[in-house]
Parts: structure tokens; C-alpha cells; sequence
């Protein structure tokens, strides 16, 4: 009761500063009660339907002023509401400085190693003390999101193809994921290894694409030396809620035991809180494997930076727009109730 009401409280948050911004450049008397009627359908729908892929296109649009970018333009829109002769400076200059920090590469990396750091020591990264390494039956590994527009599929990847689906970050993990599973099959267990390979792919793929996709998977992995009949591609989910869904969908019918059995989850460490509390919500216990993790270089307690580290690129602005969509990514799965504490 206590995290519904949370969440409707942080609905009403959200449409209350909206109704701000929107009156700050619309007129009040166009505002009128259709607009909030929609507004207030998408919230019940947020609730009624959560699987719902438009309440998540509209939430990308109403958090847009939250980020970097978003952030600047609605400043600078701010400055130029009396018109382009009465420019109001001080916005100009606050929109200056937010896109100066945000795009200069020492305080991305600052910005990303704190958030790091802090998920490093996290409860739900640590591995639980009651935790029992042979309950373990699968390693699910989750792929990048498939949208070019997605920041963080831009700043992690170094080499990508529309048209199969596949990037060397998710390689990385793969390889990651066969080592993890030879040392499983060390100490005599044989779990499933699930990549889900929808977020990489998207909706709309071929049926070609999916078939290069899964080949290039399952190449990589048995060269790796994992097992052909215990790898499994999910190709269906395409964020990490839908990849919970679709996974606890593979392993029902093989006897997975919510209550018993476990999961070893491989994904990036700025994901990895997130991640279990999604899993968890839909009753799967997962111990996460962290990786891609964004950790600035120290020696002798000094900081090292070189002078590109002081000149503003659109590389910096894209990792510190994922680390705070990251964050505002955890409020929305928050509000939509798909995160519970699996500790």
C-alpha cells in the first residue's frame, strides 16, 4: 500500500510540474480539460496496463526537460519568451553552464564513477550471504538497447549493424558470460545460458536479422565453450521488464522453482540494481554479474586527466545523459511497479 501510494504521489509530482511548464508557454485559456483528461489516461493506463509501449514513449517525452539536453532547450526557450530583443541572460547563461558540465569528458567520467562506486557496494549487487551458489540454473545475459537514438547504445558501442542486431559491447559480455558458465561447469553444475537478444533486435527486426543474430550468439558462445543444447535466445523482450517476462517464460516449462532456484544475471553495472529488482518483481532471485563499469583511472591518489579531458564532446553528454536516465529510468519502474528490493 505504501509504494502505490508512493507512486500515485509521484504521478501527481509529475503532472503538477507539467502543468507548470506547459503554462509558462501556452496560454492558460488553451489549456483546457481535454489536455488533462489525456494526461490523466496515460497515468491510469500506467497502472491498468503496464506492459503498455505507449505510456513508455510518452514517459521518454515528459522526462525529455529532466535530461542534459532536454534541460538546455527548455532554458533556452525560457530566455527567448519575450521574444528574441528581451532575452533573458541569466537563463542563457544557466543553459551554458549545464551543457558545458554535462558535455565535458572529466566530470562524465566523475559523474559515472560515483554512480558506479556507489552500485558497486550496493546490497543488490553484493552477493547475498544466504546465498547458495547450486541453486543457480541459468546465466541470462541482456543485450543493449536497439534504438540509435538511445545514448547509451551510442557511447558503448564501437562497432554496430541495423541490420543483425549485433555489437562488440554485447560480444564482450558473451564472453564474459561462457567464462562464468566454465567455472559453473568446474564445480559440476550445467545452467542454461540465456542471452536475450530482443533488446538488441527491436519489434520491427527481420526474420533474417533475428536468424544472423542468433547464429552469430550461439557462434561465439560454443567457440567459448558453452554447451549447444544449454544455450537459449530470447529474442522477444525488448527492455529489461519484457526481458523478466519473457525469461521466467523460458524456464517455467523446465522447472524453474521461484522459491529455490536462482539466476546469474550478466549486465552493465549502472543496470545491475535496477535489473534485480525488476527480476524480482516478477519472483525470480538473481545474483548480478556487473560489467561495462565506467571506473576513472587513479595513481598515487591523483586524479589523471589529460587536456582532451577539459574540452566539451558530444561523447561526455551522452554518458552523463545515461547515467541520469539511468536514475530517472529507476523512478519510472518504480512508478509503474515493476521494481521490488530482492533483498
Amino acid at each position: 500500500m505504501f509504494e502505490l501510494l508512493t507512486r500515485i504521489l509521484l504521478w501527481l509530482l509529475i503532472g503538477t510540474i507539467l502543468w507548470y511548464v506547459f503554462s509558462k508557454f501556452i496560454p492558460r485559456v488553451y489549456l483546457t480539460w481535454l489536455g488533462g483528461i489525456i494526461l490523466f489516461a496515460f497515468v491510469i493506463l500506467a497502472f491498468i496496463d503496464p506492459t503498455n509501449s505507449t505510456v513508455g514513449t510518452v514517459w521518454s517525452v515528459l522526462s525529455l526537460p529532466l535530461k542534459p539536453l532536454g534541460l538546455v532547450f527548455f532554458l533556452l526557450l525560457s530566455a527567448l519568451k519575450k521574444g528574441a530583443k528581451s532575452v533573458d541572460g541569466n537563463l542563457v547563461l544557466a543553459a551554458v553552464l549545464v551543457l558545458l558540465l554535462t558535455s565535458t569528458p572529466i566530470v562524465a567520467y566523475w559523474l559515472t564513477s560515483q554512480a558506479a562506486r556507489t552500485l558497486a557496494y550496493s546490497p543488490m549487487v553484493q552477493r547475498p550471504v544466504d546465498f547458495n551458489p547450486a541453486s543457480v540454473k541459468a546465466i541470462v545475459v541482456l543485450g543493449d538497447s536497439n534504438d540509435p537514438a538511445d545514448p547509451a547504445y551510442r557511447s558503448r558501442t564501437q562497432v554496430s549493424s541495423d541490420r543483425d542486431g549485433f555489437t562488440n559491447v554485447l560480444a564482450s559480455r558473451l564472453f564474459f558470460a561462457a567464462r562464468v558458465y566454465r567455472g559453473e561447469l568446474e564445480q559440476g553444475r550445467n545452467p542454461l545460458v540465456i542471452v536475450s537478444l530482443g533488446s538488441q533486435l527491436g519489434l520491427n527486426a527481420s526474420e533474417e536479422a533475428r536468424a544472423i543474430a542468433i547464429q552469430t550468439v550461439q557462434g561465439i558462445l560454443t567457440s567459448a565453450g558453452v554447451q549447444g543444447d544449454r544455450i537459449v535466445i530470447d529474442t522477444e523482450g525488448t527492455d529489461l521488464y519484457s526481458n523478466a517476462v519473457a525469461i521466467e517464460r523460458i524456464l517455467t516449462p523446465l522447472g524453474y522453482q521461484k522459491e529455490t532456484d536462482s539466476l546469474l544475471l550478466v549486465v552493465p553495472l549502472l543496470n545491475v540494481s535496477r535489473a534485480r529488482a525488476t527480476f524480482a518483481s516478477r519472483g525470480l532471485r538473481t545474483l548480478g554479474l556487473p560489467t561495462d563499469q565506467f571506473l576513472f583511472q587513479l595513481d598515487d591518489r591523483r586524479l589523471i586527466a589529460s587536456v582532451a579531458d577539459l574540452v566539451p564532446n558530444v561523447d561526455a553528454l551522452a554518458l552523463t545523459t545515461r547515467v541520469v536516465d539511468e536514475y530517472l529510468s529507476s523512478v519510472y519502474y518504480f512508478m509503474r511497479g515493476w521494481l521490488v528490493s530482492p533483498i
